[in-house]
């Protein structure tokens, strides 16, 4: 009899263990959704095309980019036409006020960030997708914009990265 309680025991940890790995498996997918015919991505240079350019953004973007679906992804990052097609360009990149006082007038600034994503799949159309991500970050007008600009458009990149990867490999 005691024998069989050990077996049994035994046999339950290793359902217990095993489902724990299998938990482990796929949190560690982190919910990625490419069709299993989908092998790469080629991404575009993102052009700026916003009234006030950042001579620097469009190259860090794009390279931001690319990084986000080769460490998060499968995916091999190809030059030629791929799998998935991404395309696009920083459509505006401004700064306005958006707090006054009549006394000291700027109180808070708003800086805001706006890239055009344009993604095709060839092997499944009913993904592609044209659209206008906007992002904006409020900071104080004491603040010199130039001062910290490329903190803030690398935030706001980010953001804008996150939802179009959301958007692609996710599917959200």
């Amino acid at each position: 009899m005691r024998k069989l309680k050990q077996v049994l025991l035994f046999f339950y940890l290793c359902l217990i263990l095993g489902g724990c790995r299998c938990v482990k498996a796929k949190y560690d997918l982190k919910g990625i959704n490419i069709p299993p015919d989908v092998s790469n991505i080629s991404i575009q240079y993102f052009r700026n095309e916003a009234s006030y350019v950042n001579p620097t953004l469009s190259q860090r973007f794009t390279e931001q980019l690319k990084d986000k679906f080769l460490r998060e992804t499968k995916l091999a990052v190809i030059t030629s036409e791929g799998d998935y097609r991404l395309s696009g360009a920083i459509v505006d990149y401004k700064t306005e006020p958006v707090t006054t006082s009549t006394n000291t007038g700027a109180l808070m600034n708003r800086f805001t960030m706006t890239v055009r994503a344009v993604f095709e799949c060839p092997k499944h159309k009913d993904m592609n997708f044209t659209e206008n991500i906007t992002k904006f970050q409020d900071f104080e007008a004491t603040q010199s914009f130039q001062s910290i600009e490329t903190v803030l458009s690398d935030e706001l990149s980010k953001q804008i990265i996150q939802e179009i990867f959301n958007k692609i490999a996710l599917r959200w």
